[in-house]
Order: structure tokens, then C-alpha cells, then sequence
């Protein structure tokens, strides 16, 4: 006992904890500072993308397709600003906090169709004029009834998404400068249009 005291009490092992613990709280400060400044670029990032503008950019097919930057978010940061998409996630069912990323694509769809009108009977008795139209993404069906007429439309279309390595922080920075992720959307109908696309990536704290 009287041994482990005095070993405990020898000038160089008192020395040596305290070397160690003096490192162990330059690490810690270092790992702090590192997580700070990550956190900073996460946000700088994050009021870049919330003041952009969506961006369309025609593909070599011609097809237009829609581009925005990514949001990284913690979960308290996305019940915060965005209770809309909150309540989508809790909506299908899943724990905001086991919730990695949600997406949110609005779109537009405008076409003119020309029809034939045929005249048909009802019942027997009740002339009536009928038409239908379809195509790869729409099928329309109308029935018209002296003032009134009915139409049944449906309409089909493949939206597509793509997070992908965009365009660098600071491109004059060249390969220094991390690149910023980014989302890509594009529909397979020519007449839909995206009106408004985001996608937020949670962080967990």
C-alpha cells in the first residue's frame, strides 16, 4: 500500500497525468472546434440554398430538368423551419427522429386535348354525346348530357430524383473546395412542369 502511495506521490507520474490530461483536453478542444467549424459550413450552405432560386437545366435529350441544393438539417432544426414537412413524415408514419431525409417536389401539369364527340344512348332512351382521348400520360373520358358533362382523367407520370457532387463552395479554390450536394428532378411528361423542389438531408446531433 504504502508503495502504491508512494508511487502515486513520485514527481514524474504526477507529471505524466497531467501531460495527459493536458492532451486529452487539446483534443477535445480540437474535436470541438472541428465539429464547429463543420457546422458553420453546414449553415452557410444551408442560407445559400433557402435563398436560391429553383434552377431549370435542359439535358441533352431536351427534357427540362430541375436542380437545387441539398439542406442539411438536425431534427430540431427541421421542426423549427419546416413544421409542413413535419407533419408529411409523421403523416406516413415514421418517427421524425429515425427520419434521414424528406423530399418535397411540386408540379404542374398543362395540355390541350381535341376529341371527337360521337352520339350514343343511355339507358335506351337518353341521347347523349360521349368522347375519350389517351396517350402516354393521359387517359380522358366525358360524357355530356344536355347541360352537363362528366369527365374522368387520369394521369400518369414518372418523376425521377438524383442527389448528386455538384458544384464546388469555391470554385477558384479548385479540388480545396468540397463540392455541394445537389438534387436533380425530372418528369417524363413534357406538359407537367416543377414548380417548386427541396430535399433536406437530417442530421443527427
Amino acid at each position: 500500500m504504502n508503495t502504491l502511495v508512494n508511487i502515486l506521490k513520485s514527481p514524474l507520474l504526477q507529471r505524466l497525468i497531467g501531460l495527459g490530461v493536458l492532451l486529452a483536453a487539446v483534443v477535445l478542444l480540437y474535436k470541438s472546434n472541428e465539429r464547429l467549424h463543420a457546422d458553420n459550413k453546414r449553415l452557410s450552405a444551408n442560407v445559400k440554398a433557402l435563398g436560391a432560386e429553383l434552377v431549370l437545366v435542359k439535358t441533352k435529350s431536351g427534357k427540362l430538368a430541375a436542380q437545387t441544393d441539398l439542406l442539411v438539417l438536425q431534427t430540431s432544426e427541421l421542426k423549427k423551419l419546416f413544421p409542413r414537412e413535419v407533419k408529411q413524415i409523421k403523416a406516413l408514419e415514421v418517427g421524425v427522429s429515425k427520419a434521414t431525409q424528406v423530399s418535397t417536389t411540386v408540379m404542374e401539369t398543362k395540355t390541350n386535348v381535341i376529341t371527337t364527340l360521337r352520339d350514343s344512348l343511355i339507358h335506351d332512351t337518353i341521347k347523349v354525346s360521349l368522347f375519350d382521348y389517351q396517350d402516354q400520360w393521359y387517359t380522358i373520358k366525358g360524357v355530356q348530357e344536355n347541360n352537363t358533362q362528366r369527365l374522368w382523367i387520369t394521369s400518369t407520370d414518372t418523376l425521377t430524383q438524383v442527389l448528386y457532387r455538384g458544384e464546388r463552395l469555391r470554385p477558384w479554390l479548385w479540388f480545396f473546395s468540397p463540392r455541394t450536394i445537389q438534387q436533380r428532378v425530372g418528369l417524363s411528361n413534357p406538359n407537367a412542369t416543377i414548380k417548386y423542389s427541396q430535399t433536406i438531408q437530417i442530421q443527427k446531433p
